[in-house]
């Protein structure tokens, strides 16, 4: 009887953290990002931002990040991922490994619920006074 009310409790105290983080999430979502500026002023931010990573060959306008690109397509292409991938439907369905998986969700369900029987017959049987 005393393991459920802590439970209970455990639970409620769960419950009310994340309602808690959920209020405390929806208002730092609240904000556009903009930190207070408008429209005009945060285009401006980001023009300057693109022209600074320009100027200095950061960001998508360094070279290792253009020959990084060039080096992924090629790779993409060597070994047939991505767009180049190239899909066999020769292929049969393998039952023998749909057979493996049914029979071992079969067995996780019969130990689960062999188990729930257990504890609930557990906890039903009368307590010695």
């Amino acid at each position: 009887m005393y393991s459920i009310h802590k439970i209970k409790a455990a639970a409620a105290a769960l419950m009310v953290g994340i309602l808690l983080a959920t209020a405390f999430a929806a208002s730092a979502r609240a904000g556009n990002g903009q930190d207070g500026l408008t429209a005009r002023q945060w285009k401006a931010v980001q023009a300057r931002a693109r022209a600074t990573d320009r100027y200095y060959r950061i960001g998508t306008y360094s070279p290792v990040a253009l020959g990084d690109k060039q080096r992924a397509i090629a790779t993409d292409q060597y070994f047939r991922l991505g767009r180049y991938a190239v899909i066999d439907a020769s292929v049969p369905f393998q039952w023998s490994d749909a057979g493996i998986g049914a029979g071992a969700m079969l067995g996780a369900l019969l130990v689960g619920g062999g188990l729930a029987v257990a504890l609930r017959r557990r906890s039903e049987a009368p307590s010695p006074a």
